[in-house]
């Protein structure tokens, strides 16, 4: 499980920042949104990470519907298997940051999981090393 390759979306595991880095490559369907969402639980669980760090930049506006699921569903199950932290890279389009960003922010409200958002990948692995340095201290 070393890697994940959907075509329209890809995971692997970091092991420098023992994090699950997933980008999307495309705008997903509903259905491919949530098998991509459900991988990062999958993978997750098999290393024992809560940290993930996500190129959201192509991952376009999520339906209602999505966001709700993601919030719902998809957290729910996340959370039992130790999400604590989400390096998000943001899509310079308003309208994909904001549908992400609607989501996350019922997420951080009702949570207690750690988010920030990045404009590139560096500043976002920095972070997620970072909140390692703090957890270990």
């Amino acid at each position: 499980m070393t890697k994940v390759d959907l075509g329209y979306f890809q995971a692997h595991y970091d092991e420098e920042l023992d994090a699950i880095v997933e980008t999307w490559v495309t705008s997903p369907t509903s259905e491919e949104f949530r098998t991509g969402m459900n991988k990062i639980i999958d993978m997750m669980a098999h290393y024992k990470t809560g940290a993930l760090l996500g190129d959201t930049k192509e991952l376009g506006a999520l339906s209602e519907e999505d966001q709700q699921w993601s919030f719902t569903d998809w957290l729910a199950k996340a959370l039992e298997v130790g999400y604590h932290s989400f390096a998000v890279i943001i899509s310079p389009d308003i309208f994909a940051q904001m549908s992400v960003e609607d989501t996350l922010t019922e997420v951080q409200a009702k949570t207690t999981v750690t988010i920030q958002y990045f404009d590139d990948e560096e500043k976002a692995r920095e972070w997620i090393l970072s909140t390692r340095k703090e957890a270990s201290a």
